[in-house]
């Protein structure tokens, strides 16, 4: 029966229906499917042996390139070690002549620095010297002015206290006749006579 449109060989795809399949058909489709797993599983077994065969040799070369590595890493290795050794000493002979260059450099800075400031201490010292004899001059001259102030100023205040004494003794004098009289006066006055009683 002859296929048209959308018919596959075994389905309708409308009804869902299977067609029927010529026997003749079907056993060529058998014997197809029945070579194509031979062939395919001689070619699997065929890649099979080549993969196992390349394996092997990559091995064998893995190991051979891994031996000459090793070689190669031990021989840089021991040239690395080597010339780490000489830069280490060459850098510590460096580092020792920096740090000899930088040990002169501050040993002179601290001398010039320490040498200046001796020399600032001493002007300063010159300079305070002189400021306070001026001062303590200033001082003794405006003492003596006020030594000589402070005597006239006692001796004012004593002659003060001696007018005061003065005035006080005559003031005193002065009371005392005062008391004589009145007490005189009352002697001699005669005493009062008695209020009449109404």
């Amino acid at each position: 029966m002859p296929l048209s449109g959308t018919r596959r060989i075994d389905k309708v795809r409308a009804r869902g229906e299977t067609w029927p399949v010529d026997p003749e058909m079907r056993e060529a489709f058998d014997r197809l499917g029945t070579d194509l797993r031979g062939e395919i599983q001689a070619l699997g077994t065929d890649l099979r042996g080549e993969i196992q065969a390349q394996g092997t040799d990559l091995r064998g070369e893995i190991q051979a390139q891994g031996t000459d590595l090793r070689g190669e890493i031990q021989a840089q290795g021991t040239d690395l070690r080597g010339e780490i050794r000489s830069s280490a000493a060459e850098t510590r002979v460096y580092v020792d002549e920096q740090i000899e260059t930088t040990r002169v450099y501050v040993d002179e800075r601290f001398e010039a620095h320490t040498a200046s400031l001796i020399h600032e201490m001493r002007e300063s010292e010159s300079r305070t010297r002189r400021y306070f004899d001026v001062v303590g001059e200033s001082l003794r001259g405006d003492i003596r002015g006020v030594a000589e102030l402070v005597a006239l100023s006692n001796e004012e205040s004593r002659r003060r206290d001696d007018e005061q004494a003065g005035r006080t003794d005559g003031i005193e004098n002065r009371v005392l006749r005062l008391e004589v009289r009145v007490k005189s006066l009352e002697d001699d006055r005669k005493p009062r006579r008695p209020r009449r009683q109404r």
